[in-house]
This record gives structure tokens, C-alpha cells and sequence, in this order.
């Protein structure tokens, strides 16, 4: 039986089901399918020094572990797959998994449009310089070049854009967030990630921010609403989700806006479309003392 080459890769599903360590199967199973195509890409890039997503070229094959009770934990193994005997550099083995889970980073940073997405080739490039032979050897020494990992990066996303759509499928749905890889180096996909990620129609992320606005309907089930933004020069209503725990106790902020009409400044995140807000995700409110008109 062939043995693993290096650690798992943890994913970990936390929130909602996930507490009851319960995930909706079939956005399980398009969730584990999504990270291990991506896994197994960044896999071959690092080992092969070739980008694609053509499973029939691999030699390295990830596969999915037992459950583990964490709100829900997965691990994903990495196994020789070429029937011959894997004689892989041993810096290589060394590496691996630290450099999958920040390639993993870097593509998820990159379709998000993240303005800090340079911070996980920035981790890559220091990985590579930390381990010199690695730097030196692996792709004639383009690892030292910040430049060249932005490109790999760039076409590690364009290749793989399928496979991202489908990694976040039960964020927001049968759990609140999931994780990959370990703490130190882990990517968190909540659920203003996770609408951006599995959106066909180019939205990116925005960055949390105050917004004073006006409650015009709240399903207190999901949290799903309709918000006016009021400290825009142009007033508008969005669709907005409540993620604030507040919202399912008794006499609650959000309620109580929507009942007395009363503004409310919110902690959100926007995900935008051609630069206007699609939706906004609150994660905090309070009464604003200052009512507007």
C-alpha cells in the first residue's frame, strides 16, 4: 500500500451543521471535490513544474481521509499514483504541504481580488529562500523571483477557476466557514468569500467597513435582508445578510430597527459587481443615536 508523502492537509468546516458535525452531503462532496483538483494542480506544478488541471498527467494523487469530529475535519493525503517508485527530491517532500496550503492562499486571494493578495507570495517567496536548495533547484531558481511566482499564481487561478467555484459550496448553506490547511498558514472562506468565489459573473470582495443603514425587511431564519445604505450621496437599497448571532435572541437590534424605523450603524462587507455593491454581509450593529431622515 503506498504511504502518504507528507502530512494532510486539514479542511475544516465549522458553524451551523458543522457543530453537529453534519455538512449537507452533496455540497460535501462538490466542496472536497473542488479543494483536492485544486490540490492536486498546485501538486503537480510544485513536483512536475507544469500548471494544469488534466487529472490523466498526475502522478500524485490527493485522497480524502476518515471525518474527524472538529465541527467537521477532513484530512487530504497525498499519494504516489504512477504504479512506479516514487524517488521524489527529498526538499521536495520537505516543503510540500506548507507550499500547497500557500498556493492555495494565493489563488483563493487572487479570484478575490484581495489587495493584500501579495501576502501569500510573499509567504511562498520566503519559504524558498528559508530552504536554499529548494530556491536554487526547483524551476531553475525562478523561486527567488517575486515576479515569476505572481504569474505562476495568476495562471494556477485561471486554470483552476472550475475547481474554486466548487471548493466554498456549503458556506453559507450547511455551515458558516470552512478552513484549509494548518492555523499558521490557513485560508478561512466565509460566507462574503465564499459568494465571491462561487460567483460566475466576476464580483470581488470589498473590505469591511461602517455603514449607517435602514432595515427594510429581515428573515430572522437565515438572516437574509433588504438594507437602505444611508451615508452614500446616492441612498439605495441592497441585498444584505445578517451574520450577527444577536439576530435570533429575543428583542434584538434588527428587529427592532425594522419595527421603529430606527438606523442602525453595521460592521459589513460588500461584495461588488462592475463597482456597486451586490450585497452586504453585517457582522455588527448598533442603534445610530443620530437618526436620519
Amino acid at each position: 500500500m503506498p504511504e502518504p508523502l507528507f502530512e494532510p492537509i486539514p479542511i475544516v468546516y465549522r458553524g451551523l451543521l458543522a457543530d453537529q458535525h453534519l455538512v449537507d452531503a452533496q455540497q460535501f462532496g462538490r466542496s472536497l471535490i473542488g479543494a483536492t483538483k485544486l490540490a492536486n494542480s498546485i501538486c503537480h506544478e510544485l513536483f512536475w513544474e507544469n500548471i494544469t488541471h488534466d487529472p490523466r498527467s498526475y502522478h500524485i494523487r490527493f485522497c480524502v481521509g476518515p471525518s474527524r469530529e472538529n465541527g467537521l475535519l477532513q484530512e487530504i493525503f497525498a499519494i504516489s499514483n504512477s504504479g512506479q517508485l516514487p524517488l521524489y527530491s527529498p526538499i521536495l517532500i520537505t516543503v510540500a504541504k506548507k507550499f500547497i496550503e500557500l498556493s492555495i492562499k494565493a489563488v483563493i486571494d487572487k479570484v478575490l481580488s484581495k489587495k493584500d493578495s501579495n501576502n501569500a507570495v510573499d509567504r511562498i517567496h520566503e519559504l524558498a529562500m528559508a530552504h536554499n536548495e529548494f530556491a536554487r533547484q526547483v524551476h531553475e531558481g525562478h523561486m527567488r523571483d517575486k515576479a515569476w511566482l505572481q504569474r505562476m499564481v495568476t495562471t494556477m487561478a485561471r486554470e483552476n477557476r472550475t475547481s474554486v467555484r466548487q471548493l466554498p459550496d456549503p458556506v453559507g448553506r450547511s455551515v458558516n466557514h470552512m478552513q484549509i490547511g494548518d492555523s499558521r498558514v490557513a485560508t478561512v472562506i466565509d460566507e462574503p468569500a465564499a459568494e465571491v468565489l462561487r460567483s460566475p459573473d466576476g464580483l470581488t470582495l470589498g473590505d469591511k467597513e461602517e455603514y449607517v443603514v435602514r432595515i427594510h425587511g429581515v428573515f430572522k431564519t437565515n438572516g437574509a435582508c433588504r438594507v437602505e445604505i444611508l451615508n452614500e450621496p446616492k441612498k439605495k437599497i441592497v441585498s444584505g445578510k445578517i451574520a450577527d448571532d444577536e439576530l435570533g435572541k429575543p428583542g434584538n437590534i434588527y428587529t427592532r430597527a425594522l419595527n421603529e424605523g430606527l438606523a442602525l450603524r453595521v460592521v459589513a462587507q460588500p461584495t461588488i459587481k462592475d463597482g456597486k455593491i451586490n450585497r452586504l454581509f453585517i457582522t455588527q450593529g448598533e442603534i445610530f443615536e443620530r437618526q436620519l431622515v
